[in-house]
């Protein structure tokens, strides 16, 4: 039995999905998530995961509750679709800038945050970017994961198969890190469109690292180029969500947001192929993009950002 099935922890009906890495079940204001069957590391502990962050208007980060099993519990959340729901079913409503922004904000502040004693400290680097690392390095231990990065770097050619790679490791290697949430995703942002009365909600936790600021306002940034080129629509208003981000935390990603949007695109690629399944026309489609963003220059030294 599931921890959700074990521990009723709210009345209604439930709503669950995921894939191989991560499950999520939603029953009304609770969302109960945990690692997937094929995850290969569980979520950071709740116990180390708790930086002292200040207080940001109208957004709130969500530490949850630790579960029998790894599962985390976030209750008494506003909403039961995420932002990442809202966007697939409706395309980039102009509801959801405040959203956005509040995102923006809400990692600034977490950024802000002191890196604990060592003894407490994240550890550096989220789970993300070592599933990423080790894809890039041919390290992969699901077959058609492996055979995705294959097609990949014969499809982007040498130089822009070692640029993709060169880009992750200066990240790695950049040693002004922050307190960071380390996959602040779409589907972890509880919103209404319109900014309705409820805060705006961040599941936070579950990836909490240290890491560049950057890491965590391109992982968000690139989900949206991602959406934007998967479902098309108003640029305009697509580009309007990304600036949102940006004008929430305060700071543009400049050059740097074609390439962190190349790695968070890459690494969704390497999940969806190692937690979901093969489909030789999502890898070539998804080569053809990266294709394209790896196209804007070689790396920046770790000074220029």
């Amino acid at each position: 039995m599931t921890a959700t099935a074990e521990r009723p922890l709210a009345v209604g009906p439930a709503v669950s999905f995921g894939t191989g890495l991560l499950r999520t079940t939603v029953r009304g204001g609770l969302w109960v998530r945990e690692p997937g069957p094929l995850a290969p590391a569980g979520f950071h502990p709740l116990a180390a995961a708790l930086p002292e962050t200040p207080p940001t208007p109208g957004v709130r980060l969500v530490y949850g509750e630790e579960l029998p099993g790894g599962a985390r519990a976030y209750r008494g959340l506003s909403g039961d679709e995420s932002v990442a729901g809202h966007l697939l079913r409706h395309g980039p409503h102009p509801g959801l800038y405040p959203a956005l922004h509040a995102l923006g904000r809400a990692l600034a502040a977490l950024h802000t945050a002191p890196v604990p004693a060592a003894a407490r400290a994240p550890r550096t680097g989220s789970r993300g970017r070592d599933r990423l690392d080790a894809w890039l390095a041919g390290r992969a231990p699901q077959v058609w994961a492996a055979q995705a990065a294959s097609v990949l770097r014969e499809r982007l050619g040498a130089e822009r198969w070692h640029r993709l790679r060169d880009w992750s490791a200066e990240l790695a290697a950049d040693p002004a890190v922050v307190v960071s949430h380390g996959a602040p995703g779409l589907g972890s942002l509880i919103a209404e469109p319109d900014g309705g009365e409820g805060p705006v909600e961040l599941l936070t936790g579950e990836d909490v690292c240290l890491a560049p600021w950057y890491s965590d306002v391109g992982w968000a940034v690139g989900e949206l180029t991602e959406l934007a080129w998967q479902l098309g629509g108003d640029s305009a208003a697509w580009q309007r969500l990304v600036d949102a981000v940006e004008e929430g935390y305060g700071r543009p990603l400049g050059p740097l947001r074609p390439r962190v949007s190349a790695l968070r695109i890459a690494l969704h690629l390497h999940d969806y192929t190692a937690y979901v399944g093969w489909q030789p026309e999502t890898v070539e489609r998804f080569a053809g993009f990266l294709g394209y963003l790896t196209g804007f220059g070689g790396p920046t030294a770790p000074g220029d950002h």
